[in-house]
């Protein structure tokens, strides 16, 4: 029995069919406007089902190869990338590449595409957006459903990077001290300002940290979780980046000590509301024990930054730049390079999964290492006996 349901601003059908081998299974088509026409094709599409006919690929939308490739290909994958991918799709839905058949797609409609999509985002979100369509033509050719990939050769426009905002040893000595100091708003900030700081934990890997994972007797953190937005706004639990950014840290025996201080105060609050409002015994929580949603790490930045810079300002002192919390992660990078810690000590701190990684990023700060190399020879310079040149002219 095919059903009718509304995905975005559109309908799709949902019908069933068997297989060669006798299996059922259910196949998607979408992109009708109202439902009475989504209604007349689900009708046309079972009547083709039951008598074993295959739907004409050549007649086939982009948004319906989109939609086979979510329900054939994305099973598998973590709620939060699906989620991700099906927003993508339900905003492609509302452009015209959605009812375009796949035989009428190039590269001049997806650049078209691009364009429409940056009226209202930036360019790096209109990458994002196309995603689905990329992958889902990818998938269709490796099944055979489609004789060549018409977006193969697709050029993507280039995504300037954004500048890091690298903090100086000044910057983050006021921002420790403003974080320790009378204002109630910052003073709560403090565990993620120095996780990061010191630690060079993510956004998501400070709100997923929890007790558990603190080895107080060994001053080391484990960080084995990240917890991400989907697009809905919901928090999602799942494995930290990369395999390689599960990794246990040594840190500062000043964090510690701070950490130590909080994890007293969650010892002493560890009531029915704690149960209630941070079952999983997280450690980055506001002055009432709430976990920190990831989405509100920025803003109680933005008012220790602007803390520090009103204070800055009576000494008539430069003001800290407006960082975001992963500068904080590049500044954390940035204060191992500046006391001569190894490039691989520091990818492996960061969590990267691979050092390349790391000399991409941070590279452009290490110009002095070559100098320091001379420097070391330069010490242990060997005893030459310089043997002077004969002179082979005759008088």
């Amino acid at each position: 029995m095919a059903t009718v349901e509304k995905r975005g601003s559109k309908y799709c059908v949902r019908y069933r069919y068997e297989t060669d081998t006798g299996d059922v299974k259910f196949k998607r088509v979408s992109g009708f406007r109202t439902k009475e026409e989504a209604w007349a094709a689900a009708k046309e599409l079972e009547q083709k089902s039951a008598a074993g006919i295959e739907v004409n690929i050549g007649t086939l939308t982009c948004a319906e190869i989109m939609e086979r490739w979510f329900n054939d290909h994305c099973k598998g994958l973590a709620a939060s990338t699906r989620a991700k991918y099906s927003d993508a799709m339900d905003k492609l839905d509302t452009f015209f590449i959605a009812e375009l058949p796949l035989k009428k797609l190039n590269t001049a409609k997806f650049n078209l595409l691009l364009d429409q999509l940056t009226e209202n985002v930036c360019v790096r979100t209109a990458i994002d957006n196309t995603e689905p369509l990329r992958l889902a033509l990818s998938w269709a050719l490796n099944e055979k459903l489609i004789p060549v990939n018409p977006l193969s050769n697709i050029q993507l426009p280039r995504i300037m990077k954004r500048k890091q905002k690298i903090l100086s040893d000044a910057d983050v000595e006021d921002l420790c001290a403003a974080a320790s100091g009378p204002n109630r708003r910052c003073r709560e900030y403090r565990i993620p300002l120095l996780l990061a700081l010191y630690g060079g934990l993510r956004r998501e890997e400070c709100a997923a940290l929890r007790w558990d994972s603190v080895d107080f007797d060994h001053n080391r953190i484990t960080i084995s979780e990240a917890i991400v937005m989907t697009p809905d706004g919901k928090e999602h639990l799942k494995d930290p980046k990369t395999y390689l950014s599960a990794r246990t840290i040594s840190m500062p025996e000043f964090v510690m000590d701070e950490l130590a201080k909080e994890y007293d105060k969650f010892k002493t609050r560890k009531d029915e509301h704690t149960l209630r409002h941070n079952p999983a015994h997280r450690v980055c929580v506001s002055s009432t024990g709430d976990p920190y949603a990831c989405a509100s790490y920025i803003h109680p930045l933005k008012r220790l930054i602007n803390e520090v810079n009103m204070q800055r300002a009576e000494k008539k002192q430069a003001k800290i730049p407006k960082a975001s919390f992963h500068d904080l992660r590049h500044t954390h990078a940035a204060m191992l390079i500046r006391r001569n810690i190894q490039p691989k000590v520091i990818s492996e701190r960061l969590g990267h999964s691979s050092i390349k990684i790391t000399m991409d990023l941070y590279g452009y700060l290490m110009p002095g290492l070559q100098d320091m190399v001379a420097d070391v020879f330069n010490k242990e310079r060997p005893k030459l006996t310089i043997v002077p040149t004969e002179n082979t002219t005759s008088a």
